[in-house]
């Protein structure tokens, strides 16, 4: 994830994008020709790596009209090795096509064909860290070469990749100068747009290095918003340079995200081989390492590493044996770390990028701190030091900051075309904005609107529920007028005790009538209702049964309102599974009274006690209906009607009866 390795994407992606064949001219310029727009075929075929691309290539050969262009086509297939598993097969292609170019007499079609190779043997060692002076001299050898050729509008792309190669040997002044080249061209040459997105990165890039973080955000930002315009290969690029702003700048979880969408961008297009990937699972290890991910940092480090012993890749394979030292630091397995640095012995490392190196010294910091030798990590932190502070560091930064600012000054008018894209941006997404509120604001309105609905079609079916009730319930009074009357005659038949009997139920049966008619009651018509339900009831039991209401003093039941029938419920309920049938005294209590800001109405008897388990489904009714009376009412109300029934025991914890307890809020309603 390092500075250093960001840039060999660079290069892979500008030999992608680099002599293009059917390079289009403006008006005024040549139309391109049939050669020309075979030759943008293959680029694109390659490109997207496609399945038919070495067909295609084939084909082109068999077909060429001349020696030229058969080398123009020759040349691709050692470009289309460089952008696979094996770019070592690129070899033999470059070194054929230098050699027929070389022969040939000068001429602009030979120029560009020669540029091209060079190019391409400059982009596979600086991927793979080799001979970086050598590198730098092929990229000038092209950028000279196009100058004389029939493809100029390549040129700002060579000079990205030079100031790239500069950068990696840490030659910041050049750097920058051969950035802004590139941009010069750019505007010179009237090439798209899009082509000043991505050299603004190398200015983010030099930008990030002065550790001008506010700047250079603000150019990632800029390039950001334009990513879409892109080829993949300069997205990928793009998203290595960002996840590396945030891994200098210590925010390791953006740095992931940048990492992660880079891992998804290459997979989507069939890149999982490809160079670019092992740089970004490498900067996936050290990211996850400093986010204490320790084991997905060792998953990386297992598929990277053959990699870089297989290339032969000094940079990337010290990059990962440091890695492995902060990994084993971490893991406190520090003979690892002793053994790692036990495999350099002997190893030059004088060529290693010294961010690089600061990046190694930190984790052998903690490795000699963690093993006492505080003198050695005293002197690693005090060489750090001297090379950040030195005269010469200084006087680089500055250099490229003066020459940042010219910069700036010669390419205004692409700083205002950047802006106008930015701007571009800046409205579309707030016509975005604009939709989204507006549609959100249509969701919620509709979501108001079925709440509604659903509100008044739950009330209306309450009413139905309520009406539905309150006619069967006039039905129903039709046949007890009959048994009443029926009643009535046997009682003038009757002995006077047999009379008196029947008068009591017939009273019952008509009280009850009225107050089941009723959806709420008072609690002092329950309670006369259930002193004559209690009369009816006594007549079956012996002697020896005692019943007593209990009303506390402060409360006023004529002023408390229950659902009509519970308390009834729970006295019936005492009497059929309690005090009928039970030998010995009989004892049955209501008792009513206030705790805090509600009334507890309790029925208690001395019965065998409840078991629910016992009780069939049919005898199961009356608490039924007080269960789900309860759940109705409760929806209408804040403060909540309670029901609860236990059984009370003994000291030896035998049931000795049952205690059922109805909670009535203050407040509670039930006037539907």
């Amino acid at each position: 994830m390092k500075t250093y390795l960001k840039y060999m994407i660079l290069a892979t992606v500008s030999l992608c994008l680099l002599f293009v064949a059917a390079c289009s001219r403006q008006e005024g310029k040549a139309v391109p020709d049939a050669g020309q727009l075979l030759l943008q075929q293959l680029e694109d075929s390659i490109g997207a790596k496609s399945p038919q691309a070495r067909q295609m290539i084939l084909k082109a050969m068999a077909e060429a009209p001349d020696s030229i262009a058969y080398y123009e086509c020759y040349v691709r297939m050692g470009k289309m090795y460089c952008l696979s598993a094996t770019p070592d097969s690129m070899a033999p292609y470059l070194k054929a096509t230098i050699n027929f170019a070389k022969r040939q007499p000068s001429s602009s079609r030979c120029n560009a064909l020669l540029a091209y190779a060079y190019n391409c043997q400059a982009v596979n060692l600086h991927n793979f860290h080799k001979d970086p002076d050598e590198v730098i001299r092929l990229y000038h050898r092209a950028d000279s070469l196009l100058g004389e050729s029939n493809l100029q509008s390549q040129r700002p792309l060579v000079c990205a990749n030079l100031a790239d190669a500069y950068l990696f040997k840490n030659r910041r002044v050049e750097a920058a100068a051969w950035y802004r080249r590139a941009l010069f061209l750019v505007d010179s040459l009237e090439l798209p747009k899009q082509d000043n997105v991505t050299l603004y990165m190398g200015l983010a890039t030099i930008y990030q290095q002065l550790n001008d973080w506010k700047t250079s955000l603000r150019y990632y930002q800029q390039t950001e918003a334009c990513m879409k315009s892109m080829s993949v290969g300069m997205q990928a690029y793009f998203l290595n340079n960002y996840g590396n702003y945030y891994y200098y700048a210590k925010d390791y979880e953006a740095s992931l995200r940048k990492f992660v969408a880079l891992k998804s961008l290459l997979e989507k297009h069939h890149m999982q081989d490809n160079f670019d990937m092992f740089i970004c699972k490498v900067n996936l290890a050290d990211v996850y390492l400093n986010l204490n991910r320790l084991d997905s940092t060792a998953h990386y480090l297992d598929e990277v590493e053959p990699f870089a012993s297989r290339t032969n890749d000094a940079l990337i394979t010290y990059y990962c044996n440091t890695i492995r030292i902060g990994l084993a630091v971490k893991r406190g397995n520090m003979a690892e770390v002793k053994s790692v640095l036990d495999t350099e012995k002997g190893i030059d490392t004088a060529n290693i990028a010294f961010t690089m190196r600061q990046v190694r010294n930190n984790y052998l910091r903690r490795y000699y701190e963690s093993t006492g030798n505080y003198r050695m990590a005293y002197d690693n932190l005090r060489e750090d030091m001297r090379k950040n502070d030195s005269l010469e560091h200084n006087r680089i930064n500055m250099r490229a900051s003066e020459i940042m600012e010219r910069f700036t000054q010669d390419t205004l008018k692409l700083h205002h075309s950047l802006e106008l894209e930015r701007k571009n941006v800046d409205i579309q997404q707030a016509h975005a904005t604009t939709f989204a509120v507006v549609s959100a604001a249509l969701v919620l309105a509709l979501i108001f609107a079925l709440w509604i609905l659903r509100t008044r079609k739950r009330d209306l079916q309450t009413k139905m529920n309520i009406m539905k009730l309150r006619l069967g319930s006039a039905r129903n009074r039709i046949s007890p007028h009959f048994v009443f009357n029926v009643l009535n005659n046997k009682i003038v038949h009757s002995e006077q005790q047999e009379a008196h009997e029947l008068q009591e139920l017939t009273r019952l049966i008509r009280a009850n009538l009225d107050i089941s008619c009723q959806l709420a009651v008072t609690l002092g018509d329950e309670l006369d209702f259930v002193n004559q339900y209690v009369k009816v009831e006594q007549q079956l039991l012996s002697d020896d049964f005692d019943f007593h209401i209990h009303i506390a003093p402060d409360v006023y039941i004529n002023k408390v309102k229950i659902p009509s029938m519970f308390v009834q419920i729970l006295v019936e309920n005492a009497f059929v599974h309690g005090l009928r049938g039970w030998e010995g005294h009989k004892q049955l209590d209501i008792s009513v009274e206030r705790r805090q800001k509600m009334i507890r109405i309790a029925v208690c008897d001395n019965g065998p006690g409840f078991d629910i388990r016992s009780v069939g489904r049919s005898k199961r009714t009356g608490l039924s209906i007080i269960t789900q009376t309860i759940a109705i009412v409760n929806e209408r109300n804040r403060s909540k009607m309670s029901f609860a029934m236990t059984n009370r025991k003994d000291e030896a914890g035998n049931a000795r009866g049952c205690e059922a307890v109805i909670m009535v809020p203050d407040d509670f309603r039930l006037d539907f």
